[in-house]
């Protein structure tokens, strides 16, 4: 016990706690048996997220009262990615809808129950990582309290269809005789869960198809849609999304022209329950988001090549961007929960693709060899078309 309370004074002294966090970890590893390099190490961790967070609130509290004209901040990020609170007009214009107007300049909703921090990450995190996701700022309170979120508009004046929507009209059209019903359709309607590598990808062409089925869709239109819904799982795998059903994705309309466009992505929601749970709901499918992946890498991966050679080539800094930002939001738990699933799923990118680059030149190798055996075969038969030859002539 001795040993353990030295231990923490020493490290929580380097880290320069509060009073308060270093009664939390006397109480949480004063009696701990574990060993002393272990339990170094996880002191070292947690100092370092205190230290983070006391560093956050230092920034929150030296910050200026609100000048006139502003009723909120909100959480921002300068050049050099260092957080600050800067002071924004939040006026509602629907009380109805919490609908907003912020600074003037853009349209949302804010929402006052049922935020999550996690929520909030996760619209960081795909939006450091380049992912198209909808835009959500935490708002501060005046005292610099958390108070709530605006999730900015979607549509502005367009039209918003979810994919769910999609396939209820395009079964209504089949039901009206406007359209056949084909096999796939069945197919995908049956399958409830993935069991087969067949299975995986009837459920990942399911939405695909869906989304084809949209009137007078331009093919440029479907390539760009094409794209981001495999950006769409790409992301879901690194975050460990829960589920992406059909009402969790959708596609934009615009009023004037008529075109189509890929939402950005909405309900990023992680939930905590789901600790290492490799179930991942798809398209009303239930999948094993591991052999999702070999999938995606084995049957799309010229769908989805640039996008994980882009995280991969950058992975230091995905991982460093990715702990920045879950530390300026969540709690320790969830910050290592998180952060371990994101390196869990990285990890198995790699991995994949190690694999898919050796069964390449296997193939490769083998189609050399397939080659070598056909000159060998061909010198053969010539060889032996010589000497019928030369034998003919010679009894000639």
């Amino acid at each position: 016990m001795n040993n353990n309370l030295n231990l923490i004074n020493q490290i929580g002294r380097n880290y320069n706690l509060t009073a308060e966090q270093f009664n939390l970890l006397t109480v949480k590893y004063k009696d701990d048996n574990r060993d002393p390099i272990t339990l170094e190490r996880e002191l070292n961790n947690i100092c370092d997220f205190y230290k983070f967070y006391n560093n956050l609130q230092a920034t929150i509290n030296k910050t200026p009262p609100l000048p006139n004209g502003k009723n909120y901040y909100v959480t921002a990020f300068d050049q050099n990615s260092n957080f600050y609170l800067q002071p924004v007009s939040v006026v509602v214009t629907n009380p109805e809808t919490s609908e907003v107007l912020v600074d003037n300049s853009f349209k949302g909703y804010q929402k006052h129950t049922q935020v999550d921090d996690i929520e909030i990450a996760i619209c960081q995190l795909g939006k450091a990582l380049k992912f198209d996701v909808a835009e959500e700022y935490r708002l501060y309170s005046p005292s610099k309290q958390k108070d709530s979120i605006v999730i900015k508009d979607l549509m502005n004046e367009d039209e918003f269809y979810d994919v769910e929507n999609l396939k209820k009209r395009f079964l209504k059209l089949i039901n009206a005789g406007k359209y056949k019903k084909e096999s796939w359709q069945e197919k995908s309607e049956n399958l409830k869960v993935c069991n087969t590598k067949e299975d995986y990808k009837i459920a990942v062409d399911y939405g695909l198809k869906l989304l084809k089925s949209l009137p007078s869709i331009m093919a440029e239109d479907y390539e760009q849609i094409e794209k981001k819904y495999f950006e769409m799982l790409i992301f879901d795998s690194i975050i460990t999304q829960s589920e992406r059903n059909f009402k969790d994705y959708g596609i934009i309309c615009d009023k004037e022209t008529k075109r189509y466009s890929f939402a950005p992505l909405f309900d990023n929601v992680f939930p905590t329950i789901l600790k290492n749970n490799d179930v991942f709901s798809f398209n009303g499918i239930v999948c094993n988001r591991y052999e999702l992946m070999e999938c995606l890498f084995y049957n799309y991966y010229d769908k989805i090549k640039d996008k994980v050679e882009y995280l991969l080539n950058r992975k230091e800094k995905v991982l460093q961007m990715s702990s920045m930002i879950l530390r300026y939001n969540v709690d320790i738990g969830t910050y290592n929960m998180i952060m371990d699933n994101i390196i869990t799923n990285l990890n198995y990118f790699e991995k994949l693709l190690q694999e898919k680059a050796i069964m390449e030149k296997n193939k490769q190798n083998a189609g050399y060899v397939d080659a070598l055996h056909m000159l060998i075969a061909l010198a053969i038969i010539i060889a032996f078309s010589i000497c019928i030859a030369y034998l003919l002539y010679s009894t000639i």
